[in-house]
C-alpha cells in the first residue's frame, strides 16, 4: 500500500543486512524510503535512502513494543525505592540500581536486578534509555556527569550512531545551587539528553485540576494567594550520628526551604502560570538551633504584580501541608476530623479556590451587587486520586521514547530553584531579591564549574602518559577545547535563554 508496486517482502529484502535497530519495522523503513523517493523494492543495503532511513530511525526512541530500560541511582527508602516499583507499573524494565556501597544490595535483590556502585560503569555496561537520579541533592551534578560519560563511552565503544540514553529524571531540587544546576542542564543539552526534574506533584490529579480552575476565564485575574507547609519532622529524620544523613542539617544541602518549600514554590508557578519576580523572606532556626532554618515566612511578588504569602515550618505538629491534606503519600497517616483541610488558597477576581479540596467560592448570578453583604455560593467536586510518583514514571517513559516533552524540564526546574535561592538571599540581606538576577549570576558560576572540570580533566590526562589526546567519550573534551570567546558567547546565550 505504501510503495505501490513494491511488495512487503521486497522491503524486507531491501533492508536486510542494514544496521537498523532491532525495533525498526520494515513498514517504518518503507515509509522513510518513500519520503526519500528511493526505489525501495530494488534498493540495496548501501542505497542512500536505506542508510538515511537507518540514521533517522537510530535517532528515534524505541516504541512501546520494546522495553524501556530504566536505572535508579540512589534507591533509598524515602524516594528511590518508589521509583523502582513505579518502573514496572509504567511498562518499563528496571534494568539495574546504583548504590553508594556495593554491599547495599537489598533493593537490587528485592527487584532481581544487578547493583552497581559506580554510575559511570553502570551507564557504560548497561543499555539504558532512562536514568533516575534519586541521590542526595548535592550529588546530582557529579552523578549526572558520570552517567553521561558512561553512556557516551558505551556509544563510542559500540560504534553506535547515537546515545541509547534518552532522558534523565533528576529528583527535586535539581541541584543544591543554581550554578551547579545550570552546569547540569548544559551537560545534558550538550549530550542531547532530556531532563525531567522530579517535581512529581505536577502530575497530581489535584494539581492538574487546580491549574485548570485557576487559569480559567471564569476565575478572573489572580488577585493573591497564600500557601502553607507545616508539619513536624521527627528527630530520627536528622540522625546526626549517621554521616550519610548529615547533609539534611547542613547549610546549602538541607533545610525545609530547599527540600520542601521548593515543592510549593514550583506549584505556585505551575498552578498560576506566573513567574516569581521578587521575594522578601524572614527565616528562623530557633527551634533546633542548627545550621539550617526550621521556620520561615515569604512575601512573593509575581510577574503580573500580584502579591501573596508563603509560610513553612518543619518543627510544628500540623495537618496543613501538601502531604497531609492530599493524602497522596501512602506513608502519611490519616488526619483526624471530617472537615476539609486545605494548605493553599488562590484568590481570583471572580472566584476563590481552596486546595486540595477544590472548593470554589463566588457570587451567583442572582446577586445584584457582589460584595460582603451578599451570600457566597460554594462549588466543590471530587477527583479520582492517583499516585503522582507512578504518573511521573509513566510520563518519564514517554519522554524516554520521544513521545512528549518533560512537563518540568531542566530549565523549568532552574526557575523554581532560583526562587528558593532568592528566599535564602533575601533572609541574609533583609532585602527583596529577584530570582532572575540570581540566575544571571549562576551562569557565571557555571562557567567557573566548567573551568574546574577542565582543570580536573587536565590533571587526569597528565596522570595518564599513554594518551595525550582527550578520550572522545569524555563529556569534558568539548570544554577543554573551548576558547575564551566561545565561553563568552555561552554566557550571553544562557543569560538570554534562561532568564528572559
Amino acid at each position: 500500500v505504501l510503495l505501490g508496486q513494491a511488495a512487503f517482502s521486497d522491503v524486507l529484502a531491501a533492508t536486510r543486512g542494514t544496521r537498523l535497530p532491532c525495533w525498526a519495522t520494515p513498514m517504518t523503513v518503507a515509509s522513510l524510503l518513500l519520503a526519500k523517493d528511493a526505489p525501495a523494492a530494488l534498493a540495496p543495503a548501501t542505497h542512500p535512502g536505506v542508510m538515511a532511513a537507518a540514521a533517522m530511525l537510530a535517532k528515534k526512541c524505541p516504541p512501546a513494543a520494546t522495553p524501556c530500560r530504566i536505572a535508579v541511582v540512589g534507591a533509598g527508602r524515602l524516594v528511590g525505592v518508589h521509583h523502582c516499583a513505579a518502573a514496572a507499573g509504567a511498562g518499563a524494565e528496571l534494568a539495574c540500581v546504583c548504590q553508594r556501597r556495593a554491599d547495599d544490595a537489598e533493593v537490587a535483590e528485592r527487584f532481581g536486578v544487578p547493583v552497581y556502585s559506580d554510575a559511570f560503569e553502570m551507564a557504560r555496561q548497561e543499555e539504558l534509555h532512562g536514568i533516575v537520579i534519586a541521590a542526595p541533592t548535592h550529588l546530582h551534578l557529579p552523578l549526572v556527569r558520570r552517567c553521561l560519560a558512561g553512556a557516551i563511552a558505551r556509544r563510542d565503544a559500540l560504534g553506535a550512531p547515537s546515545l541509547a540514553l534518552r532522558a534523565l529524571l533528576v529528583e527535586k531540587p535539581i541541584c543544591e545551587s543554581l550554578a551547579a544546576a545550570v552546569r547540569l542542564v548544559e551537560l545534558a543539552e550538550e549530550a542531547g539528553v532530556k531532563v525531567l526534574v522530579g517535581h512529581q506533584r505536577r502530575h497530581s490529579i489535584f494539581v492538574k485540576r487546580a491549574r485548570d480552575l485557576a487559569q480559567d476565564a471564569n476565575f478572573g485575574p489572580l488577585r493573591g494567594f497564600s500557601l502553607e507547609f507545616a508539619l513536624l519532622k521527627p528527630q530520627s529524620y536528622f540522625q546526626r550520628d549517621d554521616p550519610r544523613l548529615a547533609w539534611r542539617g547542613q547549610k546549602g544541602k538541607g533545610g525545609p526551604a530547599l527540600i520542601n518549600l521548593i515543592h510549593d514554590m514550583d506549584l505556585l508557578r505551575f498552578i498560576t502560570g506566573h513567574e516569581v519576580a521578587r521575594v522578601f523572606a524572614c527565616l528562623s532556626s530557633s527551634a533546633r538551633n542548627g545550621e539550617v532554618e526550621d521556620t520561615g515566612a515569604v512575601t512573593v511578588v509575581l510577574d503580573n504584580g500580584v502579591v501573596g504569602t508563603m509560610f513553612f515550618s518543619d518543627c510544628a505538629p500540623s495537618p496543613w501541608s501538601y502531604e497531609f491534606t492530599t493524602q497522596e503519600n501512602k506513608k502519611s497517616p490519616p488526619v483526624p476530623g471530617s472537615d476539609a483541610k486545605d494548605c493553599y488558597h488562590f484568590y481570583g477576581a471572580q472566584r476563590s479556590l481552596a486546595f486540595p479540596s477544590l472548593r470554589r467560592f463566588h457570587y451567583g448570578r442572582e446577586v445584584a451587587e457582589p460584595g460582603w453583604d451578599a451570600p457566597l455560593t460554594l462549588e466543590s467536586e471530587a477527583v479520582e486520586m492517583k499516585d503522582p510518583i507512578a504518573s511521573q514514571m509513566c510520563h518519564f517513559v514517554r519522554v524516554c521514547r520521544g513521545l512528549v516533552e518533560p512537563v518540568c524540564s531542566g530549565r523549568d526546574g532552574l526557575r523554581s530553584l532560583a526562587a528558593i535561592e532568592a528566599v535564602h538571599r533575601s533572609a541574609e540581606t533583609s532585602a527583596p531579591v529577584c530570582p532572575a538576577d540570581l540566575l544571571k549570576d549562576a551562569v557565571q558560576g557555571a562557567c567557573a564549574i566548567r573551568a574546574e572540570e577542565v582543570e580536573a580533566l587536565a590533571l587526569e590526562l597528565n596522570k595518564s602518559a599513554t594518551h595525550l589526546k582527550t578520550p572522545s567519550y569524555h563529556p569534558l573534551s568539548a570544554c577543554a577545547q573551548e576558547s575564551e570567546a566561545t565561553a563568552t558567547e555561552a554566557i550571553v546565550y544562557h543569560q538570554v535563554s534562561l532568564s528572559t
